[in-house]
């Protein structure tokens, strides 16, 4: 991939396989695309669907906080994290265990308030969510109706769930959560509140002293390991219904991928599924290193820096693997095409795929070199 390692570049397959047998032709077969792969659906979907959900170590204490909060009416609990860490699956997590259990739990969502919204538009919106329509519109009335609401629900715990609340960044909002949240009886809280926000939001906490010192929990999600990319890749093609016949992202792929992603489950996941739809357009299960390169280069916006770590992550990729078997460059070609073809116990449609990926490596210009591919 131009950038990558002094100006080398990611072998231009596109073409070659559009003519190889038409083994481009139904790349938007949906049902074409989970049969080839013996699965029942996509792995990596772009929603966060608590079926996918990859527990971290990091995910489990932060769900285990949460729940401790809100089990014990403890008010506010904040989970914190980038773009992308997994803090809407959480959510998801979170909500599905409360409403499996209607009975014991009173859920509303706000999920993503509006930046511009007054105090008042916040409580209307609170008050909407949790089914309440007061006959005047005034902050007295909503707050009266939603605390007689409260109080008749106190036999059941009552949460409201905030996603994206980086975006209450002004004062009167915070202040109107308090509020709210001071709603109580001599026993508990009649409200939790769960707010899941972008790192961004702690300068806007500590500008308002009298919500922050109310929080219970503050939990941080950082970004995942090498190990936890790995697995998070094999549990959703697990959860997927992949089997021995899955597809198979073996450890290079995985260390380029980790190493783009920098952590994040969501582009983690959102390269995987793009690496996939190559890997099925080149009839092949395998996905291996020159796969997640190219889908780098060609479903991805340039980032030197993102770059730069795939690079690093190559070169000690390189630094630590020790040769499977001796040969020279220029009798590298034959001896991979040996290797690859013999791997694949007899499938004549992916033996043909692999060839024409050694082909496209061999031919192509700017080829990256073994030690890259491998």
């Amino acid at each position: 991939m131009r950038g990558f390692d002094q100006g080398s570049a990611a072998p231009d397959w596109m073409g070659q396989v559009e003519d190889a047998n038409g083994v481009g032709s139904d790349a938007q077969s949906s049902s074409s695309f989970l049969s080839f792969f013996g699965l029942r659906e996509q792995p990596f979907a772009a929603t966060a669907d608590p079926a996918y959900y990859y527990a971290t170590s990091a995910h489990r204490e932060s769900l285990f906080h949460l729940w401790n909060t809100v089990d014990e009416r403890l008010g506010i609990a904040v989970v914190m994290g980038n773009y992308g860490t997994g803090k809407t699956t959480l959510l998801r997590k979170l909500l599905t265990g409360m409403r499996s259990k209607p009975e014991k739990y009173n859920t509303a969502v706000i999920a993503s308030p509006i930046p511009s919204w007054t105090s008042f538009s916040l409580l209307e919106g609170i008050t909407t969510q949790f089914g309440l329509q007061p006959e005047t519109r005034s902050f007295v009335a909503y707050m009266d109706a939603l605390y007689q609401y409260l109080l008749a629900s106190r036999n059941r715990i009552t949460t409201l769930i905030i996603d994206d609340a980086q975006n209450l960044n002004k004062r009167g909002q915070l202040e109107l959560l308090r509020l709210v949240q001071n709603l109580e009886t001599p026993q508990h809280k009649l409200l939790n509140l769960v707010l899941f926000a972008q790192l961004e939001w702690i300068p806007v906490l500590r500008a308002a002293p009298n919500f922050e010192q109310r929080i219970s929990t503050t939990y941080t999600i950082g970004p995942i390991g090498l190990e936890d990319t790995r697995n998070l890749v094999q549990f959703r093609l697990r959860q997927a219904g992949g089997g021995d016949k899955g597809p198979i992202f073996d450890d290079s792929a995985i260390k380029v991928l980790h190493a783009y992603a920098d952590g994040s489950p969501r582009v983690s996941v959102t390269l995987a599924r793009n690496a996939l739809l190559l890997a099925y357009q080149l009839r092949t299960r395998h996905v291996g290193q020159s796969i997640v390169l190219h889908t780098i280069q060609r479903t991805t916006m340039p980032d030197d820096v993102k770059q730069a770590r795939v690079a690093s992550a190559i070169a000690a990729a390189k630094e630590e693997r020790k040769p499977a078997f001796d040969f020279t460059p220029e009798t590298e070609p034959e001896s991979l095409a040996a290797h690859a073809i013999e791997r694949q116990s007899g499938n004549s449609l992916t033996s043909r795929a692999n060839k024409l990926l050694l082909r496209a490596v061999r031919t192509h210009p700017d080829r990256l070199s073994y030690d890259q591919r491998t």
